[in-house]
C-alpha cells in the first residue's frame, strides 16, 4: 500500500521516520509500477484467452451442446489440454527457487476461495452451472467470446450472467451461513493432505491428460467437428479454426503470467460480481452485503474485469481476421438469459466456474474441484439429453431461437 505524503506542516509520519521520504516515494513508484504491470498482463492474457477460444470454435453454442451429447469433442480436447499444459507450467513454477514463492502465494489465494465451501456447495453449485451451460450454450468465459464474435443473443446470456451474479451477491451471506460445513477440510489440496511435493502428482496427471487428448485427436480429428472446414488453411491468422489442443495449450500457458504477476490463477466468474457490486457504495450497504463489498475494489478483483473485457476484444479481433464475425447461430433469448443466470448462480455457489474449478482447481489439485467438475458436466449432460428429448429432434434442440 502506498504511504501517505506529508501534509503542509512539518510533521513527519511514522512511515517516514522508519524509511525516510525518498524511500517512501520509491515504494509509491514501485507500487504504481506493479499495478500498471498487473493491468497490462491482465489485458494481454485476456486478449489471448479470447483469441484462443474463438480460434478453437469452442465458444459456439453448437460445440458446447453437442459435446454434452458426445457428438462433438472440441470442448473436451481444449479443456483437457488447458488443464495439462497449465499443470505442467505450474509444476515448473513450484520447484524453481525464484518462482516457488509466487506459486505458493497463488495456491494460497486459490484455497481461500473454499474457506466456507464443502461437499454440498461443490456438488449443487456445479449442477446448476452445468444446466446453465447447456441451456445458454455457453459458460462464464465463453459467453464473452460469443459477445465479441457477435453471436446472436449472446448479449442476453451476458445480461443473465450479470443478473445471476447480482442475485447471488444479495443472498450470499445467508447461503454461506446455511451451507457452511460443520467440519471443513483442513487441507484443500491433494499434495498438502499427503504432505508431498506438488510436482509429484501434477506431472503424472498432466502427462495422462495429454495422452487422452492425443488419443481423442487421433481417432476423432478436429476437422470433423469444424462447421466450415473449407475455411481451414495454413494461415494461422485467417484460418477459421486451430486444433483445439493448440488453443488449450495457449490457455494453460496463461497460468504462468497470472501466477507470477498477479499472484492468482485463471478464473472469470468473480468479475461478474465485481461489476455488479459497484452500487454497494455506502457503509450501510457494505455492512449488509459484505460478500459484494469485498469484491468491489482492489486490483485483486479488478484484474479479472480487465481480463474478461479484453477477452471480448480478443474474440472480436479473431473473428474479424477469419471473416467469421456474426456467422454463428445463437440460442434463443430466453434460453440465453436464464442459462446465463443459472451459470453465475451455480458458479458463485461453487466458488468457481469452468475456468476456476476446471482449469485452475484441477490444476492446483484441489479436492473440491475434483468433485465440482464431474457434477458440472453431469448437470450439463443431463440437461442436454432432456432438452433433446423434449424438443424431439437434434436440429430443433440445437437451433431453437426466440428472436425479439
Amino acid at each position: 500500500m502506498a504511504n501517505q505524503s506529508p501534509n503542509k506542516s512539518s510533521s513527519v509520519t511514522p512511515d517516514q521516520m522508519e524509511c525516510g521520504q525518498s524511500d517512501c516515494d520509491g515504494r509509491e513508484r514501485n507500487s504504481s509500477s506493479r499495478v500498471l504491470l498487473q493491468i497490462i498482463v491482465s489485458a494481454i492474457c485476456g486478449f489471448l484467452f479470447g483469441v484462443a477460444l474463438e480460434k478453437a470454435r469452442v465458444f459456439e453454442p453448437e460445440s458446447i451442446r453437442l459435446q454434452m451429447v458426445f457428438e462433438k469433442w472440441i470442448m473436451l480436447k481444449m479443456f483437457l489440454a488447458a488443464v495439462a499444459s497449465g499443470q505442467l507450467f505450474l509444476a515448473i513454477l513450484s520447484v524453481v527457487p525464484h518462482t516457488k514463492y509466487r506459486f505458493e502465494q497463488a495456491s494460497s489465494e486459490f484455497v481461500q476461495c473454499f474457506a466456507d465451501k464443502g461437499l454440498l456447495t461443490s456438488s449443487v453449485g456445479p449442477l446448476i452451472l452445468g444446466a446453465g451451460m447447456t441451456l445458454g450454450g455457453a459458460c462464464p468465459g465463453m459467453v464473452l467470446i460469443q459477445v465479441g464474435a457477435w453471436v446472436p443473443n449472446a448479449i442476453f446470456t451476458l445480461l443473465g450472467a450479470l443478473i445471476g451474479a447480482l442475485l447471488y451477491g444479495l443472498v450470499a451471506t445467508t447461503v454461506t451461513r446455511i451451507t457452511r460445513p460443520n467440519n471443513p477440510f483442513k487441507f484443500h489440496q491433494i499434495h498438502t493432505k499427503l504432505n508431498k511435493p506438488y510436482i509429484m502428482f501434477a506431472l503424472p496427471m498432466a502427462v495422462m491428460l495429454g495422452v487422452v487428448v492425443f488419443l481423442l485427436e487421433f481417432y476423432i480429428p478436429y476437422q470433423q467437428d469444424v462447421k466450415r472446414p473449407e475455411k481451414l488453411s495454413y494461415n494461422i491468422i485467417k484460418t477459421i479454426a486451430w486444433p483445439p489442443y493448440v488453443s488449450g495449450i495457449i490457455v494453460g500457458v496463461l497460468q504462468m503470467p497470472v501466477v507470477l504477476v498477479l499472484g492468482d490463477t485463471i478464473g472469470g466468474s468473480t468479475s461478474y460480481v465485481t461489476i455488479t457490486s459497484q452500487w454497494v457504495v455506502s457503509k450501510t450497504l457494505q455492512k449488509k452485503l459484505p460478500y459484494m463489498a469485498a469484491k468491489r475494489t482492489g486490483i485483486g478483483n479488478w484484474w479479472q474485469v480487465i481480463y474478461v473485457c479484453c477477452a471480448i476484444i480478443g474474440g472480436l479481433v479473431s473473428a474479424v481476421t477469419s471473416h467469421s464475425l456474426a456467422s454463428i447461430q445463437g440460442v434463443g433469448v430466453l434460453e440465453g438469459f436464464f442459462g446465463g443466470m443459472l451459470m453465475l448462480l451455480g458458479a458463485r455457489l461453487a466458488a468457481g466456474c469452468t475456468s476456476g474449478h476446471g482449469l485452475s482447481g484441477m490444476g492446483m489439485l484441489a479436492w473440491l474441484s475434483f468433485i465440482a467438475v464431474p457434477f458440472m458436466f453431469g448437470g450439463a449432460i443431463a440437461t442436454a439429453f432432456i432438452m433433446r428429448a423434449v424438443n424431439g429432434s437434434l436440429d430443433r434442440y440445437v437451433w431453437t431461437t426466440l428472436n425479439l
